[in-house]
């Protein structure tokens, strides 16, 4: 089945809540100093998508979170307008504008609106707070709420619900603007009016004040018609050293009659035209591309919007509707800075202009990805398919158009486990070795678990894919669910993949990568030993499927965490450290000396959507000691040095791991009365120096853990054992597990509820 972008005609209620749905990610990457372990999510999975939301002036609601190897991961969440957003980072400092915005900033919005720092700083109870400045009488804006007002200045918030009302008047007035150029001069921001987030001081475009001499560059424009562009954006940045050159406002400018200026160093650059087309209630997007262009003194550059001649499209063996079309162009400059620019189209039509010379100033690499479904809107879909492509290396390719043979494709069924029926959400992230350094994105759309899926990846070595569901997708409550790890699949290999498969319990992180992509995105020990300092790392109510690690649950409104719990470290019997293990288990000091060392878990979940596998307590010893040589491979990390780089010295400790499998359990997490067997293996953490396994018990209680009753427990061979009782209709079945290593390793844990049985 050949498939392009959607031509179809937009209603006038969305088409005047949305601009052109487009992604524009522009990345300029450096070492993050900020990206340490505290600034991993609970989970230690690097893949793990559900992170604490940020909601945006326009009511867009994201996911974003740092990646080790210094990329980032964004996911947007359905309910906002389509989706629309510059993701613009500069080391580690990251803001999310979407482009309807973007020709306001600095001429009426604030920087710090996007900033998703300070978001999540000032974000509390699910509410943006703001502050308006203004000229004259006080604006009505849509959406604000006003709590604070005085001459000139007020204070207010937006709700999600008034942020979306924000958004469509944002995008009614960008319509109008774009056919103008008059953008920030009249509506909504007549009046000098700036908004900004609360708590910040309101930085208006302003004239630059350079150390170098300056020369005024003239980008020239042509829409399709061969006439002076007016309304459109072009984006110019330096090659040769992007610092002297990037900030968002300066770099970005909109054609008027034909024509956008900069002030810019002598130096070569290069530059995107990004043309917006409005036929009636259809929107496509072109982007034309110069990779590279020299500036000695004052010149005029061409763009053409009928440059961009390949439109991006996709050909499936089985029915599918586009969804997201992506096209990401990574630039390296002649200092090794890169710039990411990826935009991304949610099923409108989408052409790129092709090149034939590679640059002489730094490297050019592009990415075409597309993402379909069995479902028109992409909701409840049976079957979804995830394709990425990499172009040659140097030039933009002048065919677009890929197509997905089954052979290029492995296949993935998905079963969803779930207790209680639900609204959720599910997303992929995906990407080659430089796309992971920059950004990943994904969109999240709703699905009804329990449930089936088939997903469909683009196969190849040098490619990984990590996919991951919340559980529930409001904003009562968002999360639970799980994540997977980054892996590679090869073409036609056929999986089946359980997801949140009960009895859930605390996981360790998993590493599937090795070579280059394990070094782009390298794991974190979950017990390791660095010096005398130990640090300890795991996902709460994970499942047992190899990878898979558990999502924290949040309240979008009270912005509570929803699971709770505590921790305590014991060194050789003595309390060394205890806290909550929701704020993350912060590193312990440890004597010099060998020792013993016992480190409890207990986790649980306070609402009640989650009836089984409620809590879930865990008692870990393992003998330890210093060993100042010990290292860990390039894909695995043991934390960061103050200047943000990854740190290779540390020793994995002997932590055990305890993995289930219930026989029969149904999708709601049941089993029928009778005869119960659960498969258990019993090992270690990844990089531990392995023991034999000396044995494993088992006992089961079926009145929330008052009462226990022993169960048969036979060994299989390889740490693998059988256990097996026989269980009464319409019960809960709490679970006490034990087991010993040979090295004098235990492990203990106790799941309240962990699964039930049916009446």
């Amino acid at each position: 089945m050949r498939v392009h972008p959607s031509r179809h005609r937009w209603p006038a209620a969305i088409l005047a809540a949305a601009v052109a749905p487009l992604i524009l990610a522009a990345m300029l990457e450096a070492p993050s100093a900020s990206a340490g372990p505290a600034a991993l999510s609970a989970s230690a999975s690097p893949a793990a998508a559900v992170t604490r939301p940020v909601l945006l002036i326009d009511g867009t609601v994201l996911h974003a979170r740092p990646l080790p190897g210094g990329g980032h991961a964004v996911a947007v969440r359905p309910g906002a307008r389509p989706d629309s957003i510059l993701a613009l980072a500069i080391g580690h400092h990251m803001q999310e504008i979407p482009a309807e915005a973007l020709p306001y900033l600095g001429r009426g919005l604030d920087p710090s609106l996007f900033d998703l720092r300070a978001l999540r700083r000032a974000e509390a109870h699910g509410v943006l707070p703001v502050r308006v400045i203004f000229s004259g009488r006080a604006p009505r804006l849509p959406g604000i709420t006003v709590t604070h007002s005085r001459p000139g200045s007020e204070q207010g918030y937006l709700t999600p619900a008034g942020a979306v009302a924000f958004g469509a008047a944002l995008f009614r007035q960008f319509r109008t603007d774009h056919a103008l150029a008059s953008y920030g001069q009249d509506g909504m921001f007549a009046g000098g009016v700036d908004i900004a987030l609360a708590g910040t001081r309101v930085l208006a475009a302003r004239p630059a004040r350079p150390r170098f001499r300056l020369h005024t560059l003239t980008m020239a424009a042509t829409d399709l018609r061969g006439r002076p562009d007016t309304g459109d954006a072009v984006f110019v940045l330096d090659v040769d050293n992007p610092l002297r050159f990037a900030d968002p406002i300066e770099s970005f400018n909109v054609f008027d009659h034909g024509i956008a200026k900069f002030s810019v160093p002598a130096g070569h650059y290069w530059a995107i035209g990004d043309f917006l087309s409005f036929s009636g209630k259809s929107v496509g997007e072109r982007l034309a591309v110069l990779p590279q262009f020299t500036v000695r003194r004052s010149r005029t550059v061409r763009l053409s919007e009928r440059s961009a001649t390949s439109e991006i499209g996709f050909t499936t063996s089985r029915p599918a509707t586009l969804q997201l079309t992506g096209f990401t162009m990574i630039r390296g400059s002649g200092n090794g800075t890169t710039f990411t620019f990826g935009f991304f189209d949610s099923g409108l039509p989408l052409w790129v202009s092709p090149t034939s010379r590679k640059p002489t100033v730094g490297t050019l690499r592009s990415f075409t990805t597309g993402q379909l479904t069995s479902s028109r809107d992409g909701n409840n879909a049976a079957y979804a398919y995830n394709l990425d492509f990499a172009g040659p290396d140097g030039i933009i390719p002048a065919r677009q158009h890929y197509d997905a043979t089954p052979g290029s494709l492995a296949t993935v069924t998905e079963r969803y486990f779930q207790d209680v029926r639900s609204r959720g959400l599910w997303g992929v992230f995906g990407g080659f070795p430089a796309e992971v350094a920059g950004l990943l994105f994904a969109n999240l759309y709703q699905f009804s678990p329990p449930t089936r899926q088939v997903q469909y990846f683009t196969a190849n070595r040098s490619l990984v894919w990590s996919a991951f569901y919340e559980e529930f997708g409001s904003f009562r409550l968002f999360g639970a669910g799980q994540s997977d790890a980054f892996r590679v699949f090869a073409g036609g290999q056929r999986l089946a993949e359980n997801w949140n498969a009960y009895p859930l319990h605390p996981q360790p992180d998993v590493q599937l990568l090795r070579g280059v992509m394990g070094a782009a995105l390298p794991a974190l020990p979950s017990a390791s030993r660095r010096g005398n300092v130990l640090t300890l790392v795991t996902a709460p109510f994970s499942d047992s499927y190899r990878g898979h690690s558990g999502n924290p649950v949040f309240s979008f409104v009270t912005g509570k965490e929803l699971v709770a719990g505590s921790y305590a470290i014991y060194q050789n019997g003595v309390k060394i450290a205890d806290g909550n293990p929701v704020n993350r288990i912060r590193p312990v000091q440890l004597s010099p000396r060998r020792s013993v060392i016992k480190f409890v878990l207990s986790e649980g979940r306070s609402d009640t959507k989650f009836p089984l596998s409620t809590a879930a307590t865990t008692a870990w010893t393992w003998r330890s000691a210093p060993q100042p040589t010990a290292t860990v491979p390039r894909n695995w990390f043991c934390g960061f040095s103050r200047l943000g780089r990854l740190l290779h010295s540390c020793a994995v400790q002997p932590m055990m791991t305890l993995n289930y499998h219930v026989r029969g359990l149904l999708s709601d997490g049941r089993t029928s009365a009778g005869p119960q067997v659960i498969d258990l293996a019993v090992g270690h953490i990844q990089l531990a120096r392995p023991a034999r396994i000396t044995g494993a018990t088992a006992q089961v209680s079926y009145n929330d853990g008052q009462t226990f009753q022993p169960a048969t427990v036979t060994p299989t061979g390889a740490g693998r054992f059988r256990i097996s009782f026989t269980a009464p209709a319409g019960v809960d079945v709490t679970l006490r597990v034990s087991a010993t290593d040979a090295a004098g390793g235990s492990i203990t844990e106790n799941i309240m509820r962990a699964y039930g049985v049916a009446s």
